[in-house]
């Protein structure tokens, strides 16, 4: 028989113990990559984008709605002071607002008493320029005179508000320059209606006292390149007499300058345009700002939208964003507000956040390699150990670093102790046994002898009717009563029935009681001749 190679089961059982050990690794480790980057890691940069977008745009909803309202009082404010200065000037003169027409000195006088008004709410406003357009030429034998109206036109002539250097856009020029508001080098006597969006609207049909303030699209001002929008509100005498239109600019440049938006967000950019049908973003169209003192990417073409995960959207076009947007009224008229980043910086962020989760979990499975095979040797390493002192029969009084160990050497030291106990009792048994067997024998065979004597001289004794209940009891007796009786039969005594059967008298003494009371007999005498006479009836 080939020696057991130990060396050859401590490589095994090592082995199997690691892959446990790295199995249940990978398996945790698989859990959380799996929660990273399916459940959390995407969620989490979702929401990270959605949250920081939405604030922003919140802060911007709201700058754009006070903007507004405040450009509304200011604008009604306007008109009511300014239609009351034309009411003043034309009862001071006994004249009708259509004396205006083809009268330059009444349209001169009527913009030398509007010009200190517009001024003074000019630099009172939050706006890049104020205008009064009224319904009134001096030009009406010209062609399109209808197109042409007079009226006063200032701009700002920087973005920064603290600036009172104002330029004339429209407008009689020398009245700007005794005033000290300088002609724009774009500079025009009257308005062009058709130049601004809706402002013919309020010149080409009825218009009635009441009619409500309006904001005009996105337009570019007459031999500029810039952009700007103009708020409408319309001007009625106290006859309810149109007299015109006036309210305030804004323009591109100085609404980006205005809206820039305190943030750490980089590259943000948020828009401003008419609510469309479809949701898209036509970026010829729009007014849109940055970040305070940085940079963004200034959208263009058409945006189209395209819902990523709860109020986080995709806009794509010539460039991709993810945005947020939100919608406010102004006017009647519905205007969508979006706070973007190039989505680029998303999916930078996306896959800065994996290669960060990569590498962290690179690291945990290198880690807990390194400590599943430190370990498993570790603890493999005693158990070969005491394997191979029980292989050499070394580990009595042998003591090692793990109580289970220890706990067997104990036992297997008792269990040999045992085992040589065993050897030395059966032994001396053995020995017995050989001096008794010849005296049992003659011993049983003359007890046999003397019940068949017995049962021979008894024979005519026995009642007939016990007898039959002795043969109907034999049925009735249990396995163990069954080989109780037949030891008696072979002449066992009490004494040899209970150490053969491995039980205590008494436990005898029990079953003795329920054999006679079954057999239907008085004494084991009596249940002897009775078997024993059954005995002889079965061989007969």
């Amino acid at each position: 028989m080939k020696s057991v190679d130990f060396q050859k089961k401590k490589t095994s059982m090592w082995r199997k113990l690691l892959l446990y050990m790295l199995t249940l690794v990978f398996v945790v480790v698989g859990f959380i990559m799996f929660g990273l980057f399916f459940v959390g890691q995407f969620s989490t940069t979702t929401e990270k984008y959605s949250n920081n977008l939405s604030f922003q745009n919140e802060f911007y909803t709201r700058q754009i709605e006070k903007f507004f309202d405040d450009m509304s009082m200011m604008s009604e404010m306007l008109a009511t002071d300014s239609s009351a200065i034309i009411d003043a000037y034309l009862t001071e003169n006994g004249i009708e607002f259509r004396s205006l027409n083809d009268s330059r000195p009444h349209t001169e006088g009527v913009q030398k008493v509007l010009f200190p008004k517009l001024k003074e709410e000019l630099l009172k406003a939050d706006a890049s320029g104020a205008f009064i357009t009224l319904n009134a030429t001096v030009n009406t034998s010209e062609a399109n005179s209808d197109l042409s109206k007079t009226g006063l036109y200032f701009q700002r002539s920087t973005l920064d508000r603290t600036d009172e250097t104002l330029l004339l856009f429209r407008g009689g020029a020398e009245l700007g320059r005794e005033n000290g508001i300088m002609p724009h080098r774009k500079w025009r006597l009257e308005f062009h209606v058709e130049s601004v969006p809706k402002l013919k609207d309020f010149f080409a049909k009825t218009i009635k006292k009441g009619t409500k303030s309006t904001l005009s699209d996105v337009f570019t001002l007459n031999g500029t390149g810039e952009k700007a929008m103009a708020f409408l509100t319309p001007l009625f005498g106290a006859d309810g007499a149109f007299y015109g239109v006036c309210g305030f600019e804004i323009s591109d440049n100085y609404f980006k300058d205005y809206f820039a938006q305190p943030t750490r967000l980089e590259q943000l950019t948020c828009t401003f345009s008419k609510t469309t049908a479809s949701g898209e973003i036509d970026c010829d169209n729009i007014f849109w700002t940055s970040a305070l003192g940085g940079y963004s990417l200034k959208p263009s073409g058409k945006l189209v939208p395209k819902k990523i995960k709860d109020s986080l959207s995709e806009y794509g076009g010539e460039s991709k964003f993810v945005a947020v947007e939100n919608k406010v009224t102004i006017c009647g008229e519905y205007y969508t507000l979006v706070a973007m980043q190039p989505k680029r910086e998303f999916d930078k962020t996306v896959a800065i956040n994996v290669t960060k989760i990569v590498s962290v979990c690179c690291l945990l499975v290198f880690a807990a390699v390194v400590l599943c095979v430190f370990f498993s040797r570790k603890f493999v390493a005693p158990v070969i150990k005491s394997l191979e002192k029980i292989r050499k029969q070394e580990h009595a009084e042998t003591k090692s670093d793990i109580i289970e160990i220890d706990d067997l050497f104990v036992y297997l030291a008792e269990q040999d102790k045992l085992h040589g106990l065993e050897k030395d009792q059966l032994k001396r048994q053995n020995d017995e046994l050989a001096d008794v067997t010849e005296t049992q024998t003659h011993e049983i065979n003359k007890r046999q002898a003397e019940i068949d004597r017995l049962a021979y001289s008894r024979k005519n004794e026995i009642d007939p009717d016990d007898y039959e209940i002795f043969k109907i009891g034999l049925k009735e007796l249990t396995k163990t009563e069954k080989t109780v009786f037949d030891l008696y039969l072979q002449g066992k005594t009490a004494k040899e029935i209970a150490e053969t059967l491995n039980i205590r008298e008494s436990t005898l003494k029990f079953h003795n009681h329920n054999i006679l009371e079954k057999l239907g007999v008085s004494s084991r005498k009596q249940m002897l001749r009775y078997a024993t006479l059954l005995k002889q009836e079965t061989q007969n």
